[in-house]
């Protein structure tokens, strides 16, 4: 397993985190509420009906208000704004958000360009049913033909949708296919790997054996769910001009000394504490890995006590890939 290492080492901080406390980040949020059609349970968890078991994730509740938190994580990571892309973004007529969760992107995105048609796409149907005028969801596999008109949107939006795509140069031919000349694509990913500067993460750790577990089950199964590292590659063979990437630290935890980093590790640790851990490991564990629940729940457990103890300065990334559809094909 590599200790991955970008730009400047993060300095951890020797004092205590008051006014970090991320028991207060639960009652703080309010995530977008579902309802409708059939769901499957395991293990105590909720997961989607529709093409049952192309997604690993669940769909319930305490997911949802994950993701919600991690919107959160992601615009502080870009300085409050909603994508890289959204500087370039010129007066946008109408926007696909693949895989769009809660649609809590989306319904920012409406608020934020009221001019503009913004169209939601998921597996499972959990977005709110109050939302701009300008915003409408859709129920839609986006592994199979869009049914959308070719050359239509501005933008296409793709969030942590690695290891829910086994085919990424089919995907983003058809999105190619759909953006306008000249528009704009862009996809980002929270990585599930783990970063360490100081020599504090541990091979003997749970931590380390969780991702080193995660990764052999994953990828054995053909999921890759670290797939940012070959978006660059997939854009330009798509056609895609302008390809570009960029990286914005995430510390898991309040450990680091920076304020910007210390507000941002503190919201992705409670999405990471209170979700990530056995949303990521719970179905992929049991279905493919031949774990029992008992058996996973007492490994994230170890997981859970050595992110507190902060003993560990780990962190991860929002990473970003942003393209261009050129103006003449």
């Amino acid at each position: 397993m590599e200790h991955h290492q970008h730009g400047e080492p993060i300095e951890p901080d020797s004092q205590s985190d008051e006014g970090y406390d991320t028991a207060t980040i639960g009652s703080d949020m309010t995530s977008l509420k579902s309802s409708v059609m059939n769901y499957q349970f395991e293990n105590g968890r909720r997961y989607h009906g529709y093409q049952a078991g192309k997604y690993m994730l669940p769909n319930d509740d305490k997911e949802q208000e994950r993701l919600d938190v991690l919107h959160h994580v992601f615009r502080l990571t870009l300085g409050g704004d909603l994508c890289l892309s959204q500087p370039s973004l010129k007066d946008p007529e109408k926007i696909l958000d693949i895989g769009t969760g809660t649609g809590i992107w989306a319904i920012d995105m409406g608020d934020e360009y009221p001019a503009a048609e913004i169209i939601g796409t998921d597996l499972s149907p959990i977005q709110s049913t109050w939302v701009p005028p300008n915003v409408r969801f859709e129920i839609d596999d986006a592994t199979h033909e869009w049914a959308f008109p070719h050359e239509s949107f501005d933008f296409i939006h793709i969030r942590c949708l690695a290891g829910s795509i086994k085919d990424w140069p089919e995907l983003l031919r058809q999105a190619y296919m759909h953006l306008k000349p000249g528009g704009l694509i862009e996809l980002s990913e929270g990585r599930p790997h783990m970063c360490c500067d100081d020599g504090t993460y541990s091979e003997e750790s749970a931590t380390y054996r969780w991702v080193a577990e995660f990764y052999r089950i994953s990828r054995g199964a053909g999921l890759e769910f670290d797939a940012f590292p070959q978006y660059a590659d997939f854009l330009k063979e798509a056609g895609f001009v302008n390809v570009k990437t960029h990286e914005e630290p995430v510390p898991i935890g309040t450990w680091p000394k920076n304020k910007r980093l210390k507000e941002i590790g503190m919201f992705f640790e409670h999405q990471f504490l209170e979700g990530a851990v056995d949303g990521y490991s719970l179905a992929l564990f049991t279905r493919l890995g031949g774990w029992s629940e008992i058996e996973t729940q007492m490994l994230l457990a170890q997981v859970r006590t050595e992110t507190k103890s902060r003993k560990m300065h780990l962190y991860t990334h929002c990473s970003y890939a942003t393209a261009q559809r050129p103006l003449t094909s």
